[in-house]
């Protein structure tokens, strides 16, 4: 009999706080992803710039060492970079740009005599700042790219 009435007895509440529930994990996930989504954006910019700066600066040869033909009895033909010259032309190429209007630092630069590679980094920030989960630590983050080329003698 108990069960019966408590079938037959219509509840009456609100859907609001049911509604507000969803409304917020909607609105979380659509922060999380603008974030993620701008987080990609600015690596994928900090790859390019950093690409076109190192392709840049492994057009930096070593005359003597080319003009003495280090590998002329190799069967894989490198020209010699000038070490010196690439990382000054890597780095004044670096400090010119910006990226989401933030300078890119220089963590790593590697030079042999054939191949350069870098470690490029950049502190950036999120463009949306969830309103209940403000911690430091989470405002801003470090995007790295490694990068590199290489000289390899590709005759026409």
């Amino acid at each position: 009999m108990a069960i019966i009435s408590w079938l037959n007895k219509k509840d009456r509440g609100s859907l609001i706080p049911l509604s507000l529930g969803f409304f917020i994990i909607a609105m979380t996930l659509t922060f999380i992803s603008i974030n993620i989504s701008a987080a990609y954006a600015v690596k994928k910019q900090l790859i390019n710039v950093a690409e076109a700066a190192i392709n840049k600066s492994a057009h930096s040869i070593s005359l003597p060492a080319y003009y003495a033909q280090l590998n002329r009895f190799s069967d894989r033909k490198r020209v010699p970079l000038d070490c010196s010259a690439a990382l000054s032309t890597f780095s004044r190429l670096i400090g010119q740009s910006l990226v989401s209007g933030k300078n890119i630092r220089i963590e790593d630069f590697n030079c042999d005599l054939y191949a350069i590679s870098a470690e490029v980094s950049i502190l950036a920030k999120f463009p949306i700042q969830i309103p209940f989960f403000s911690l430091d630590q989470f405002g801003a983050f470090d995007i790295h790219a490694k990068i590199g080329a290489s000289s390899d003698y590709i005759p026409n």
